[in-house]
């Protein structure tokens, strides 16, 4: 019995230890403070032109998430959509099938200054939809995927860029 009370009394002060330096390791950001931290930065991106619909529905997402831009940018974010569609079940007495829909987005940013590229990377993301019978409501219920998709990847990619500029080398 005794034996286990030393272990245990030697146990404990590392076990304390070890939890204060997990505790102080991390640092806790609301939202707000993350706002603050990267809106400077995040204001000065010029963001490259759209050349399609998809393109042009993340751009303004990326626009109203940034906010207005500053006149004097600092960096150049392009980026590169993609998307594919499959249909992937077909039920069985049902004249509905389920479609998968499947976008990413590449993108890179770049400092207008020196030309390096500062971060880039691809993300992506997947939306079911066209449970409806009509084959009307089929294709309206696939594009309404699709855009909610680029809107979804937007948020994402702009978080992305928050985490680059949220960096301790930055």
């Amino acid at each position: 019995m005794s034996f286990v009370k030393k272990l245990v009394g030697k146990m404990v002060p590392v076990i304390l230890a070890t939890i204060y330096l997990f505790f102080s390791a991390c640092s806790l950001h609301t939202i707000g403070d993350v706002k603050k931290l990267t809106e400077s930065h995040l204001r000065k991106i010029e963001i490259a032109e759209a050349q399609s619909r998809s393109e042009q529905l993340l751009r303004q997402t990326l626009q109203r998430q940034i906010g207005s831009a500053d006149t004097d940018t600092q960096y150049n974010l392009s980026y590169s959509l993609t998307g594919a569609s499959r249909s992937t079940l077909s039920a069985s007495g049902s004249s509905s099938t389920l479609n998968n829909t499947k976008m990413s987005v590449n993108y890179s940013l770049k400092d207008n200054e020196t030309g390096n590229e500062l971060t880039s990377g691809v993300v992506s993301a997947t939306a079911t939809s066209g449970t409806i019978t009509s084959y009307y409501g089929q294709s309206v219920s696939a594009q309404f995927a699709s855009e909610r998709l680029v809107q979804l990847l937007a948020e994402r990619v702009y978080q992305k860029l928050q985490l680059h500029f949220l960096s301790p080398e930055n």
